[in-house]
């Protein structure tokens, strides 16, 4: 123990470092290498191998895939943690003092897809999947600009993965959008991203809801 620093970002591992070689425990290793999320619209650059050949997929009713490469959903959306939401948003959005901090969910884009979509500074967008649809406010922020990838520009969407139904600051939540791939290691989401599309307003409620995200995934060539 005296030699865990406490500092060291690989908290899984025993030592906190990161490892290149693993001898065993892995059903993907023993070293490490780049593969496409399963929801990319792009290939792997690096390899033939666009997505991990491990993964595990679930091809059920309630967790349809969006189609690679698919104009419908033209965009990254990708999740990450608040600093003010210090643990998760279970524990975080029930404490006063943090939820003043984030009283709301929010997605931030770059001003080039807010001028795309007609998003506002401070208004509402909503985000679509073939899985679901959800609300948030928009954040037009420097921090997200359009990537260019295998001679093409992608936008992001970026969400944080703090809210829920419960708590003091409630909204939407953006684990909602995602697709179940799990990493065969460890069985959890194998990346927090996925492809998406993103319009101007509120979400639809109640059976408009549904329509709404089947109409998308007809658009899509998604079988119902």
């Amino acid at each position: 123990m005296d030699a865990i620093s406490g500092t060291d970002p690989f908290v899984i591992h025993p030592d906190g470092l990161g490892w290149i070689w693993v001898a065993s425990g892995l059903v993907d290793g023993p070293l490490p290498t780049h593969y496409e999320p399963h929801e990319s619209p792009f290939t792997n650059a690096l390899y033939g191998q666009d997505k991990s050949p491990t993964r595990e997929v679930f091809e059920r009713p309630d967790n349809p895939y969006n189609p690679s490469g698919s104009d419908v959903f033209p965009f990254v959306m990708t999740t990450y943690r608040l600093t003010e939401h210090h643990t998760a948003g279970g524990m975080s959005r029930s404490v006063r003092y943090l939820a003043e901090l984030q009283p709301e969910m929010f997605c931030e884009v770059s001003r080039s897809l807010a001028a795309l979509r007609g998003l506002e500074h401070g208004g509402w967008a909503t985000i679509v999947t073939t899985r679901t649809a959800i609300e948030a406010r928009v954040l037009v922020t420097e921090r997200l600009k359009p990537l260019r990838v295998l001679d093409r520009d992608i936008e992001q969407i970026g969400l944080p993965y703090h809210w829920g139904a419960r708590g003091l600051a409630t909204g939407d939540s953006a684990n909602a959008l995602l697709p179940v791939v799990l990493d065969r290691n460890v069985h959890i989401s194998e990346y927090k991203v996925a492809t998406c599309d993103i319009q101007p307003g509120r979400r639809p409620r109640g059976d408009a809801l549904t329509e709404y995200v089947g109409e998308y995934r007809r658009r899509a060539g998604v079988a119902q």
